[in-house]
C-alpha cells in the first residue's frame, strides 16, 4: 500500500510540476509578444510543445501565427521576427529577409486536437478563426474553395453559438459567411444577436440590411439601412449605407425620397462609380433637369471602359431614352478624334443604339468602329466578332 501511495504522489508531484511548467512557459511567451519578440514566442512555444498536443499551447501559437508572421506559405508555414519596440510586423511583412520559418498547418493540428479533446470548445474557435483569416487572405486561391472555407467558418462558430460561447464577433461572423454562401434566412437571426450584443455596430447593421434586401424584406431592409448610415463614421462607408437606404426607397417606388438620399451619398464620396449610376438612372427615370450633369460625371469617370457604356445603355434603353444618349455620344465625337480606343467605342455604341430606329445608319456606326479598331486591335479581338454581329443585325430587314 505504501508503494502505492507513494506513487500516486509522485503522479500528483509531475502533474503539478508540468502545469506549472506549462503555466510558466505561456506567462513567458505572453511576456514576448509583449515585447514584439515574436520569434522567440513561437520558438519557445514550440519546443515545448513540439508535437502540437497541447491545446492551450497551440492555440497561443495560432494567435501568434495570424497576428504576427511576417510571411505566410498557404497558412501552412510562418516565418517570424524579433522587432524592437518602434517596429511594426507590418514593416516587415510579405518582404525579403531572414527570418525564422516554422511548418504550423493550424487545420490540421486543430482538427487532431479536437478528436481528444470533443468538449474543449476554444479549439473551435481556433478553427473558426484560422479559416476565416485564410479566407480574408486567400479566397478561392487556397487549399479549399471560398465555399468550402465560409462553410467551416460556420460550422466551427457554430459549436460555440449552441453551448452558449460565442460574443458579438462571433455572431457577425456567422452572419456574414451565411450571407456568403447565399444563406440570407440563416444569416438573418446570428446578425441580430451580434446587434443585440453590440449594438453600435454599424457592419452588422448593414449587412443585416442587406440580408433582409435578398429576403425581399424592404421594412427591415430600411430600418437597419438607415441605421447603419447614422453609426458609420467612415465616409466612405456612411455613403455605401447612404445609398443603399435610397436603392430601398427606389424599390418601395418612393423616387423622390430615393434620389435625396442618393444625392447624399454623393456629396459624402463625390465621384463614386456606383452613387452616380444609381442617380443617373433615378434621374433618368424622372425626367430630371439634373439627368444631363450627371451624365457627364458619370461617361468622364473612364469614357474608354465598354462597363460605362453598358451601364448607360441599360439606363437609357430602359426608360426609352435612347435618342438622348446618341446626342451625347455624337457630341463626344470631336473631342475625342484623337484618340483611337474611345472614338472607335462611341461609334461602336452608337450603333448598337441606332439598330431600333436606323439600321442603316447603325451600320455605318459598326463600319466605322471595325476601321478604327482595326488600327489598334489585332483582328482576333472580341470586339470585332461583336462588330460583324451587329453588322448581321443591321443588314436584316
Amino acid at each position: 500500500m505504501r508503494k502505492i501511495y507513494l506513487l500516486l504522489m509522485a503522479a500528483c508531484i509531475y502533474t503539478t510540476v508540468t502545469a506549472q511548467t506549462q503555466s510558466q512557459i505561456m506567462d513567458r511567451a505572453d511576456s514576448l509578444i509583449a515585447n514584439k519578440k515574436y520569434a522567440s514566442a513561437f520558438k519557445i512555444l514550440n519546443e515545448y510543445d513540439e508535437d502540437n498536443s497541447k491545446p492551450m499551447v497551440v492555440l497561443l501559437k495560432e494567435k501568434i501565427a495570424l497576428n504576427y508572421y511576417v510571411s505566410s506559405l498557404m497558412h501552412q508555414i510562418f516565418a517570424f521576427k524579433d522587432l524592437d519596440k518602434n517596429e511594426d510586423v507590418k514593416d516587415y511583412r510579405d518582404k525579403e529577409g531572414n527570418f525564422d520559418s516554422f511548418t504550423f498547418p493550424v487545420n490540421d493540428i486543430l482538427d487532431t486536437l479536437v478528436k481528444y479533446h470533443p468538449n474543449y470548445y476554444t479549439l473551435y474557435k481556433g478553427l473558426g478563426d484560422y479559416y476565416y483569416d485564410v479566407l480574408e487572405l486567400y479566397g478561392d486561391k487556397w487549399l479549399k474553395t471560398d465555399s468550402e472555407l465560409a462553410t467551416l467558418v460556420v460550422k466551427n462558430y457554430r459549436v460555440l453559438i449552441d453551448h452558449d460561447l460565442a460574443d458579438y464577433s462571433i455572431f457577425y461572423i456567422a452572419g456574414l459567411e451565411s450571407l456568403q454562401l447565399k444563406r440570407n434566412k440563416e444569416a438573418i437571426p446570428y446578425l441580430l444577436r451580434a446587434i443585440e450584443l453590440k449594438s453600435d455596430m454599424p457592419e452588422a447593421h448593414y449587412n443585416l440590411a442587406y440580408a433582409y434586401l435578398l429576403d425581399n424584406n424592404l421594412d427591415n431592409a430600411l430600418t437597419y439601412a438607415t441605421s447603419a448610415a447614422s453609426l458609420f463614421q467612415d465616409t466612405g462607408y456612411k455613403s455605401d449605407a447612404t445609398r443603399m437606404v435610397g436603392e430601398i426607397y427606389f424599390d418601395k417606388g418612393d423616387d423622390s425620397t430615393a434620389i435625396s438620399y442618393y444625392e447624399s451619398a454623393n456629396r459624402m464620396d463625390p465621384g463614386n462609380y456606383y452613387n452616380l449610376k444609381l442617380l443617373l438612372d433615378a434621374y433618368v427615370k424622372t425626367s430630371s433637369s439634373k439627368a444631363k450633369e450627371t451624365l457627364d460625371s458619370f461617361y468622364h469617370l473612364a469614357p474608354d471602359n465598354p462597363t460605362i457604356y453598358n451601364d448607360l445603355n441599360d439606363t437609357y434603353v430602359h426608360y426609352k431614352k435612347s435618342n438622348d444618349l446618341i446626342g451625347y455620344y455624337l457630341a463626344q465625337l470631336p473631342a475625342y478624334h484623337k484618340d483611337d480606343k474611345i472614338t472607335g467605342t462611341l461609334n461602336f455604341y452608337l450603333g448598337q443604339l441606332s439598330l431600333e430606329s436606323d439600321k442603316r445608319e447603325a451600320k455605318k456606326y459598326f463600319i466605322k468602329a471595325r476601321n478604327i479598331f482595326s488600327l489598334i486591335y489585332d483582328r482576333s479581338n472580341e470586339v470585332f466578332a461583336a462588330i460583324d454581329e451587329g453588322i448581321q443585325i443591321a443588314e436584316k430587314k
